[in-house]
């Protein structure tokens, strides 16, 4: 099947969710970045209009993710030391918090304070397994599931759905999505992140990482997708430890693979997440 065949059926996936619109800024600072020459001047013209934003902006550039112990204080500082691309990815996680937010009364404070620790966690396995960037590794466990808050706008079943597909042991968890529903959250997430032009490898990464057969097999997906699969469902086992005492079912499906693509046994596999389990203590 080629790109744009596969691409159409993965559209008829979609199931009438409704992906909301890339704001102006993006479009804007996207188009920027693209030119030969990016103008950092522009950069931070199109940053500091929004106060409050390159407030929240800030906020995230000083945490220990990404500053490092270093005070950053100016938009110009902050993408010096972050580089322009995590700048944006670091604005699309505020407009997609704001996008994202439910207008029918659902909370949704509990998945994005899940996002945020996946996220950080993603990041410090990053630097210690030296496989994918840090900031990279930090994105993607910020959006992996950006999916699941327009499903869960779109129907009103969807959290029994997603508590059943996260119990599952034969199926994969998308699979459970889509009998119940005819569509599923990594699909979703897809096309939010590619309508919101986050790099690519990180929607390719978002589209198949329930899929734990990609990590085992070079050439289906890149290998920075790969890696950032394989890091996240780590840290979101790690994560369920820590706050549980329980893992899920998720890393036993895909720890195998896992393994193999960080070339690391179980068993250090297994010492490692007791270091980061004290890390997180």
């Amino acid at each position: 099947m080629n790109a744009v065949s596969e691409e159409k059926q993965l559209q008829l996936l979609l199931q009438g969710v409704d992906i909301p619109p890339c704001p102006a800024v993006l479009i804007a600072l996207d188009a920027e970045l693209k030119k030969d020459a990016p103008d950092q001047r522009d950069i931070v013209r199109l940053v500091s209009k929004d106060v409050a934003l390159s407030g929240q902006l800030m906020r995230i550039a000083n945490s220990p993710a990404f500053s490092g112990g270093h005070k950053l204080t100016s938009i110009l500082q902050a993408l010096n030391v972050l580089g322009t691309q995590q700048i944006f990815n670091l604005l699309v996680s505020q407009l997609m918090k704001a996008a994202l937010s439910d207008s029918s009364g659902i909370s949704m404070d509990r998945f994005w304070e899940s996002s945020a620790q996946t996220a950080n966690l993603s990041a410090e396995l990053a630097r210690r397994l030296r496989c994918v960037r840090p900031d990279v590794a930090y994105t993607f466990g910020l959006f992996h599931d950006c999916g699941i808050p327009l499903i869960m706008k779109r129907f009103p079943q969807c959290r029994e759905v997603l508590a059943e597909a996260n119990a599952t042991e034969e199926l994969k968890f998308t699979e459970v999505e889509d009998r119940a529903l005819g569509t599923n959250h990594a699909v979703v997430g897809y096309f939010l992140a590619r309508r919101w032009h986050l790099p690519d490898f990180v929607s390719e990464g978002i589209l198949h990482h329930h899929d734990y057969s990609v990590l085992a097999n070079p050439g289906r997906v890149s290998d920075d997708a790969r890696g950032l699969i394989a890091i996240c469902v780590l840290a979101e086992h790690i994560i369920r430890l820590h706050n549980q005492g329980d893992g899920e079912h998720e890393w036993a499906k895909a720890a195998s693979a896992a393994c193999q693509f960080f070339q690391l046994s179980l068993g250090a596999v297994d010492d490692l997440i007791e270091d980061m389990l004290e890390w997180l203590a």
